[in-house]
């Protein structure tokens, strides 16, 4: 979608490759999470224990397997030797990331639903949202493929977001979230129940992955001009 694209359409881009998003400013971001990855982790486990379930268990391995490599590969692209000569897999890297942490506190939502019975429109509740997240990633990717055809991203363009001329994109999934989240709390409430426990953390994961998917069409961008543009390779500094 993108082949007929020249550098100069990606200015903006370039940009924060030099910058916050160059080999020597991401690591704090990796680090960040990674704690919060380790977090989420230990308390999906714990979950895990008394919830019985073959899909939680499952994943609470896959997430155990995936910190392990999360913690090789932060040590590996911490040094910046290597952080400047892999770089193109560092952009992938980062792309990878910044999506696994945009849902990472799912695992703890539905290790509570698991281990403490809660109702099954809860859960249902969540996977809703879950998969509302996944389809605004992909209309936030294709809404910056569309900025990147209109020259938005050049050196005079007006930018990626310019969230101040796209309210409903913005306001859309605000929308759809406390819609959701109104009518689940509603029902929970009117059963007598007190521990909101579970919709905290439901809370927090939608807020990370909605808040997530609208930016993370950047780190796509800038996966695909460092493989594509060679002149996106930032030199060491010496």
């Amino acid at each position: 979608m993108l082949r007929s694209c020249k550098e100069e359409d990606f200015y903006k881009i370039k940009s924060v490759s030099f910058g916050r998003l160059s080999p020597s400013g991401v690591s704090g971001f990796f680090w960040g999470c990674f704690v919060l990855s380790t977090i989420t982790t230990i308390f999906a486990f714990m979950d895990s224990l008394s919830a019985e379930s073959t899909f939680m268990t499952l994943m609470v391995l896959f997430s155990l397997i995936f910190w392990i490599f999360q913690f090789i590969f932060n040590l590996f692209f911490s040094i910046k030797k290597l952080a400047y000569k892999f770089q193109r897999f560092l952009s992938l890297y980062l792309s990878l990331i910044g999506f696994k942490v945009s849902i990472d506190t799912y695992q703890v939502f539905f290790g509570i639903c698991l281990s403490d019975g809660t109702p099954p429109y809860i859960e249902n509740t969540g996977i809703i949202l879950f998969f509302g997240g996944i389809i605004l990633l992909i209309f936030s990717t294709l809404r910056a493929v569309k900025r990147v055809k209109q020259d938005e991203l050049r050196k005079e363009g007006k930018g990626l977001y310019n969230f101040q001329n796209s309210k409903s994109y913005v306001s859309l999934p605000i929308i759809f979230g406390v819609t959701m989240f109104g009518g689940a709390i509603g029902k929970y409430m009117s059963e007598v129940s007190t521990d909101f426990t579970v919709f905290l953390f439901l809370l927090f994961a939608v807020i990370m992955q909605y808040g997530i998917a609208l930016v993370l069409p950047e780190f796509f961008l800038l996966m695909y001009c460092k493989f594509r543009f060679e002149s996106f390779r930032v030199e060491r500094p010496k």
